[in-house]
């Protein structure tokens, strides 16, 4: 009998330490593979009440429309203020919250006590949106719609131009231009052209009117003098003074517009 018992409750054991491995194994796969963590942040965050819930809804699955498509990461904030930090320092910080992504990520992120906003950029998008073009157009694209209160109208055309400027670049290869400014830039290097020949065409002319005539400038002024009228005898230097001035080198790693790890840009509205 105690063989039986002992057989019994063994088996018993046995039965019950597979139900409970079975069980952790099961929950286990049930977790997600890549939790948020509390220092990522949301795609869409308006903690001034700006947004009504349908375009939080309406903006928030267009970002995830436009990161699927070009494999990017976007994310837009509203806060009441930075808490005494740079709006460039705080972009920084929430850009570098959002995961990575091949394409590079980008942020926007809007101050209402000073009505402020800063987008920021790292390595990998800032070749696509450039410190020179593309930053430029999206705040052509979301100033004026911040001005007149039309915050929904700033996230559309943000997420918009930021769609359009990644797109652009996958399509040529290529950053984007603005047309206007390639022609202001081929403007000023056409009148730096002219200036540069003019200057050519002076001293050449110049030249050429010298080695005509037979009088020429002494190198010296002892040549103005008769051989042997008046003889040298000491000659001396006398120095005065000098005066060194000595500034800091800079050891700031911040890139263009002053950001760190990227670059982007801002204003005020």
């Amino acid at each position: 009998m105690k063989k039986i018992f002992y057989c019994a409750l063994t088996f018993g054991l046995f039965a019950l330490i597979f139900v409970l491995n079975f069980s952790v194994t099961n929950a286990a796969t049930q977790l997600p593979n890549n939790p948020v963590t509390s220092k990522q942040v949301s795609a869409l965050s308006d903690k001034c009440g700006l947004l009504s819930a349908a375009d939080i809804n309406s903006i928030s699955q267009k970002i995830q429309r436009v990161e699927a498509a070009h494999k990017t990461k976007i994310a837009i904030s509203f806060v009441p203020s930075t808490n005494g930090k740079d709006i460039i320092d705080a972009s920084d910080n929430m850009r570098n919250k959002l995961p990575s992504a091949p394409n590079g990520k980008i942020v926007l992120l809007v101050a209402m006590d000073n009505h402020r906003y800063e987008m920021a950029t790292d390595t990998v998008m800032m070749n696509i949106i450039t410190q020179s073009d593309g930053i430029p157009y999206l705040k052509q694209q979301i100033k004026s719609a911040l001005h007149n209160g039309d915050y929904s109208g700033a996230c559309n055309n943000f997420v918009d131009g930021v769609d359009m400027l990644v797109s652009y670049y996958e399509t040529n290869g290529q950053a984007y231009v603005d047309p206007d400014a390639a022609d202001e830039e081929f403007a000023v290097k056409a009148g730096i052209a002219v200036i540069l020949a003019l200057i050519a065409f002076y001293f050449i002319r110049s030249y050429l009117i010298a080695s005509m005539s037979n009088v020429h400038h002494a190198a010296r002024a002892t040549d103005y003098l008769e051989e042997d009228s008046v003889k040298i005898t000491n000659t001396s230097d006398m120095f005065l003074f000098s005066h060194i001035t000595r500034s800091e080198r800079s050891s700031s790693n911040r890139s263009s517009g002053g950001h760190s790890g990227g670059g982007g840009g801002g204003g005020s509205f």
